[in-house]
């Protein structure tokens, strides 16, 4: 059965292709039960690596399950099937990424930046108080809704803090996320400064 007839039989009209990978790809669909549009992303197991598949992808869909806020992309279904699929239903951002605005609609204004900056932070702060790390942050990772509020997603690299028994935080010994945005010490807070350049290109 292909995507179209198995997102039909859950009640979701597929429409079309907002993004695609190598092993990924995200269509648009409406939601025939909630009534509007919202995007799916549609991984194929048979075609991802085995570091993906043992490692970043469930704890993707573990935080996924979890997180609740304004500003990070809300889920309103996963789905995996026989056929090695795995459907993440999330709500739709109608504006795009924020590399792509700013690509189309040049460096943005201070109250607009001062806005998505503050609205990323307390993101990101959710996501600590939660005890996880991004791990990823760039303006390819930032959507924005159709009154271009932020919501931060993909959550591929995230990861859950290991602690000691005085209750400090472990650090990581792995590298992930994009080398162009990252932080020397892997820290979601030095990675903030990527976007925020980004928006104005140095202007602040």
């Amino acid at each position: 059965m292909d995507d179209a007839a198995i997102l039909k039989n859950r009640g979701y009209i597929l429409g079309t292709i907002l993004g695609e990978g190598s092993y990924a790809k995200v269509k648009s669909a409406y939601a025939e039960k909630m009534k509007f549009d919202v995007a799916v992303k549609i991984i194929d197991r048979k075609k991802a690596p085995p570091d993906f598949l043992e490692k970043f992808l469930p704890r993707e869909l573990d935080i996924l399950g979890k997180v609740r806020h304004r500003s990070i992309i809300k889920t309103y279904e996963i789905l995996e099937t026989s056929e090695s699929r795995v459907y993440i239903v999330m709500e739709l951002a109608a504006k795009g990424d924020l590399l792509e605005f700013i690509k189309s609609k040049g460096a943005m204004t201070e109250d607009v930046v001062r806005k998505i900056f503050c609205q990323l932070c307390t993101a990101i702060k959710y996501c600590h108080d939660l005890d996880f790390v991004h791990r990823d942050l760039k303006c390819e990772n930032i959507l924005l809704d159709k009154d271009y509020n932020i919501r931060l997603s993909d959550f591929g690299f995230s990861k859950q803090l290991s602690r000691d028994q005085n209750g400090k935080v472990i650090p990581s010994q792995t590298f992930c996320g994009s080398a162009a945005y990252a932080a020397p010490e892997g820290s979601d807070i030095f990675g903030l400064g990527s976007p925020l350049t980004n928006t104005q290109h140095l202007a602040i």
